[in-house]
């Protein structure tokens, strides 16, 4: 079982290491190419929001927001339901930037996707999701030790 959870590290480490050298080629970093496929597409979307969807830290995504915000590309606007958590969305400019960023990356997975074949791409997703819900179950257990 521990030769297959390094191959999972490996495969995992990978394809972000193919994630990290795609934005390295358009000269961003890793993290704001996470950031804007959060949001991109989407109305509006929460800085908490945004750290579940990427799995990043409140503190990068922060950082990030304030780079692209700087930059004109996202707006904040209050909540809402609760005026005091602010909503993030592209501007115009931003969905440019965006789209010119990702949209070749996204043809290229849309076309792995496919060859991979519909059938292999839901197991993927699939078997994602219940190793992140079972992760989570096991890291609480060993949180709830610590905490005794």
């Amino acid at each position: 079982m521990q030769a297959e959870g390094k191959k999972l590290w490996g495969a995992w480490g990978q394809a972000n290491g193919l994630y990290s050298s795609w934005a390295a080629s358009k000269n961003i970093n890793y993290y704001l190419l996470f950031v804007l496929y959060a949001l991109d597409g989407q109305e509006a979307m929460t800085q908490k929001k945004i750290c579940i969807y990427t799995g990043l830290t409140k503190q990068t995504v922060n950082s990030v927001i304030k780079s692209l915000k700087d930059k004109g590309y996202i707006e904040l606007f209050p909540g809402s339901e609760d005026r005091r958590e602010k909503q993030i969305s592209l501007t115009e400019k931003g969905t440019a930037y965006s789209n010119e960023l990702l949209a070749p990356l996204q043809k290229m997975e849309q076309c792995v996707l496919q060859i991979m074949g519909s059938d292999r791409v839901q197991q993927m997703i699939d078997n994602i999701a219940l190793y992140n819900t079972v992760l989570e179950k096991e890291m609480k257990k060993e949180m709830e030790k610590e905490d005794r």
